[in-house]
């Protein structure tokens, strides 16, 4: 469903994506891990197809993710990590803008969204918490229940109720046959949802793990120990 082949985007030394090679198969939830600035949004810019890698080559449901994006949005669900949406509307009416534009015309999933999330829709944007924001993102980007979801930092600003309420929301779309890529710094959000998880430092992947065959509490360990003589870079 997925394959990141050779990739490299490269902002200078240890900035960007270096010789990434990734393989995601039909039906997985697939974890990338790494701390802020190991350069997991670049990888998911160029999944997207808004930037260009430098060499490399991805596909999503076979396609190239730079030459046929526009092909690919039509079975595809994305969060971005930094969710900007436009404050002078209110919540049903940019889910209803974006259901437009994915052409959309049945409502009835994005409403038992708002519900299952517990969100007023019909608050201004611009009045919203930053948590009530991420759960309209979400809604945005699951409503049309995508054959590929790629979330960037999904769980950020949601509380531990609505983290659980996320969490069940994905197993749900997975077991309904939807492919699922998602970062995260926060070793907890990949261990409790992805089948393998994958690495990230200075922009290589170095190592990817199979969450089954691995005590949690020891790949854990190793998530930090991997990571702990490092130093973030924003």
């Amino acid at each position: 469903m997925i394959e990141i082949k050779n990739v490299t985007k490269s902002y200078g030394p240890n900035t960007g994506n270096f010789d990434v090679n990734i393989s995601i198969k039909d039906g997985e939830i697939y974890g990338l891990l790494g701390p802020n600035g190991a350069g997991k949004t670049t990888l998911i810019r160029q999944m997207m197809g808004f930037i260009k890698p430098d060499s490399g080559t991805i596909s999503i449901l076979g396609l190239d993710s730079w030459k046929q994006h526009k092909e690919i949005m039509t079975s595809l669900g994305y969060l971005e990590g930094e969710v900007e949406l436009f404050d002078n509307l209110k919540g049903m009416q940019y889910i209803k803008m974006v259901a437009d534009l994915k052409g959309m015309k049945d409502l009835q999933e994005a409403e038992r969204l708002i519900s299952y999330f517990q969100l007023n829709a019909n608050t201004k944007i611009k009045k919203m918490s930053k948590g009530m924001k991420q759960k309209i993102a979400i809604i945005c980007a699951v409503m049309n229940k995508p054959k590929v979801l790629i979330l960037d930092e999904p769980t950020s600003g949601l509380d531990p109720l609505m983290q659980n309420q996320f969490n069940e929301l994905i197993k749900s779309l997975n077991k309904q046959g939807t492919t699922i890529f998602l970062s995260s710094h926060i070793f907890q959000d990949v261990a409790q949802l992805c089948n393998r998880v994958g690495f990230l430092r200075d922009g290589k992947l170095i190592k990817e793990e199979t969450i089954k065959d691995r005590n949690i509490e020891a790949l854990q360990k190793e998530f930090l120990s991997l990571y702990k003589t490092k130093d973030a870079k924003d």
